[in-house]
């Protein structure tokens, strides 16, 4: 009487199988991978399932029918295997092969069902019935070993093609590793030829599917080596815990059936699930000591990083903290490169603030993120880290445009991982991660790490930016109290202020006139004298009414608020406007305007109004430093020029505009953005507040950025780098 234990074995794993199929397969019906891995799993339960039920059969000729059921499942394993294979890696040229493979496999059914050439009968083995293998057997197992072989060149290929693909170089390691586990289910063949061997390969095959499911479903995986190690514990332990038993109780078979008779086998079945009740605990001591050994490197960045999240909050500068953290995040976790996006909602964009690995200038980095972008949308739905292979797979397999148009942006990003920063519901930061130096992936404790200092860096960067508000508030405060006066009466009085300003102007411009049409041929020289020093106190009264006109008017700029009017803008037109406002002086002194730009570059998203206020600015700017070196150096056929030249830098349109005006020393140049600070000649005195708009517009209002260059008695080069338009 065949004993029940045995046939349980493949029972349970014949409905593991298929059940695992089915999983598989329903989690997306419309993938082939899933849909090649359901038949493969079918074609495993037929032979799993039937071999069971032909265990329990006392009968030969049921157990043999049922045994020809079984091994039709079995004959069909290596087309359905090599077919997975080649769909796994998208080898659609390779296709072909696998109507091949099945034609081939429907051969031996011919044969199996047909003819005794394949299978010629049974063995009886203390377990039950056993197909007996027949002249042509070694040629399936030649067919069987060919698929085998061909599976794994093409995996160990296609892994080494894709070595530095994140994800997909870890699914492929996933099923190209458990190669060397599934094929050791071949043992089942040894008792084919007449070897009592109890046919065990379905430990072999269920740690195989199990290890390729866990490949296909999980798109987040953990490090492999932790994987196999977790497996090849828990293999060993219950090895070990269910197999001694039994082994012992084969050995001294004849003993346990002299004491307790046909139901002998009870005895090792018994003494395994007693020792199953420890097998836990064992699994879990070892697995704890392995991961430790394992997982030293990653616990130790762990901790750092969240020791660090910790103290993030006693910084109280903002761009000290961005800093900081990229710096902490890049050395302890060794990425390649680490940045930090702020959003800046008067751009409505997420600007690059904070970067390690690369700089912050550099062409090849994203400036800014837009906040209606795919990417933004998605994070603040679903608030939680993208893993970028996860996002380009899902993207691949479910068809997600969405998915696609965020792993577009990742990929331009550079980064592996995404860590969104959130405060209550607003996503104030975004944290951008490369890849690991060390090649491994980001696992799920390394997610759950990220996520809590991004949360910790939130509140921090709250606690900063409320800071330096207090302290720019302050300031203002502090300021306002020196030109309360002054401020108060510009924007109260500039009207009759300028008209006032204006009427003064007129009157002595017209005495001058008077005066310079007044012959002065009959006129004593004491006379002359007396009109030449009226000509010059009279333009001076010119030049200071002019003056004081244009610190009413820098006044009222320095405290207007930024306009949240913000459009796509052509530089030509902008241009365009902002020469009309300084026509005149260009036209009167005859300077040259070079615009070394077609009209196919990128528009400027920014405000119309403040932009033409900063090209103005720089165009007077350059009139003046022209006009003062004409005046100082009397160079002849000096002739003022101004080149405006623009380029694409990645995200940024830089704008270059360059003179040939006086310059600037280089003692002064570092004071050049300080208010109310100039180095016009005193004739010409400027009211020093042209720069310092220029530098509040740009850098605070559209997110951009201001450099100035100069050569003393060469000219002067002002760069802005500002965001294009999407």
């Amino acid at each position: 009487m065949p004993i029940p234990i045995f046939s349980i074995f493949p029972l349970i794993s014949a409905f593991f199988l298929i059940a695992l199929g089915l999983f598989i397969f329903l989690r997306n019906k419309n993938n082939l991978i899933n849909f090649n891995f359901f038949v493969l799993c079918f074609f495993l339960f037929v032979w799993q399932f039937f071999y069971g039920l032909a265990y329990l059969q006392t009968n030969e000729g049921k157990a043999a029918s049922l045994l020809m059921i079984g091994y039709t499942g079995v004959v069909f394993l290596p087309s359905s295997f090599y077919t997975f294979v080649i769909t796994f890696l998208n080898k659609n040229k390779l296709r072909y092969l696998s109507f091949v493979a099945y034609f081939i496999s429907f051969t031996f059914v011919g044969f199996l069902w047909f003819s005794k050439l394949f299978i010629n009968g049974t063995y009886r083995y203390f377990w039950g019935y056993y197909p007996s293998a027949a002249v042509i057997h070694p040629l399936f197992l030649f067919f069987l070993c060919a698929a085998i072989s061909g599976s794994i060149v093409l995996l160990f290929l296609d892994t080494y093609r894709n070595r530095n693909q994140y994800l997909q170089f870890q699914k492929l390691k996933y099923v190209t590793w458990s190669l060397s586990i599934g094929p050791l289910g071949s043992v089942d063949f040894i008792a084919n030829y007449g070897i009592e061997f109890y046919p065990f390969g379905w430990v072999f095959v269920n740690i195989y599917t199990s290890i390729v499911a866990y490949a296909i479903i999980r798109y987040r995986l953990l490090d492999i080596s932790l994987a196999f190690t977790r497996t090849s514990i828990f293999i060993a332990v219950y090895s070990l815990v269910l197999g001694i038993p039994f082994a012992l109780a084969f050995g001294w078979r004849d003993q346990l059936k002299s004491l307790m008779g046909e139901t002998w086998w009870l005895a090792p079945l018994i003494s395994s699930t007693v020792l199953a009740t420890v097998g836990p605990s064992i699994y879990l001591f070892i697995q704890r000591k392995a991961e430790n050994k394992l997982l030293q490197e990653q616990r130790r960045y762990q901790t750092t990083l969240r020791r660090a999240s910790l103290g993030m909050g006693r910084v109280k500068d903002l761009r000290r903290l961005l800093k900081l953290t990229v710096n902490i995040v890049t050395r302890t976790v060794r990425i390649e490169h680490c940045e930090i996006y702020l959003s800046h909602k008067l751009s409505e964009r997420y600007i690059l603030k904070a970067s390690q690995g690369w700089s912050l200038t550099d062409d090849k980095r994203m400036s800014f993120i837009p906040a209606d972008a795919s990417l933004v949308q998605y994070l603040k739905r679903h608030r939680e880290p993208l893993v970028y292979d996860e996002v380009k797979q899902r993207g691949q397999d479910f068809k997600d445009l969405v998915l696609e148009e965020i792993g577009k942006v990742m990929e331009e990003l550079d980064a592996a991982l995404l860590v969104p920063s959130f405060i209550e519901e607003d996503l104030i930061a975004i944290l951008v991660l490369g890849k690991k130096r060390s090649g491994k992936l980001y696992s799920q404790d390394d997610l759950v790490v990220f996520s809590i200092l991004a949360n910790q860096a939130a509140l921090a960067i709250e606690n900063a930016q409320f800071y330096e508000d207090m302290k720019k508030t302050h300031d203002q405060l502090m300021k306002a109290e020196k030109m309360a006066t002054i401020g108060t009466m510009a924007d109260g009085l500039s009207h009759q202020i300028n008209n006032r300003l204006h009427a003064m102007g007129f009157i002595a411009g017209d005495a001058l006139d008077t005066i310079k049409l007044q012959s002065k041929d009959n006129l004593p020289p004491e006379a002359k004298k007396v009109y030449a020093e009226m000509e010059v106190s009279l333009g001076k009264i010119q030049d200071n009414v002019k003056r004081g006109g244009e610190i009413v008017e820098g006044l009222l700029k320095y405290s207007r608020k930024a306009d949240e009017g913000f459009t796509a803008i052509e530089l030509g037109k902008l241009l365009d406007a902002a020469l009309e406002m300084a026509q005149f002086k260009i036209k009167l002194n005859q300077i040259d305007i070079a615009r070394n730009f077609n009209g196919s570059i990128a528009k400027i998203r920014g405000n119309f109004t403040q932009l033409q206020e900063v090209f103005f600015n720089m165009i007077d700017n350059s009139y003046d430093a022209m006009m003062q070196r004409k005046e100082e150096m009397r160079e002849p056929g000096y002739r003022g020029k101004i080149e405006i030249s623009v380029q694409e830098e990645g995200h940024n349109l830089e704008i270059v505009m360059k003179d040939n005006g006086m310059g600037v020393q280089e003692k002064d140049q570092k004071r050049l953005f300080t208010p109310f600070f100039t180095t016009k000649l005193s004739s010409k005195k400027g009211t020093g507040l042209g720069l310092y708009v220029i530098r509040k517009i740009i850098e605070e209002n559209h997110g951009g950025k201001v450099e100035f260059t100069s050569e003393y008695r060469k000219g002067s080069q002002t760069k802005l780098l500002l965001p294009v338009a999407r």
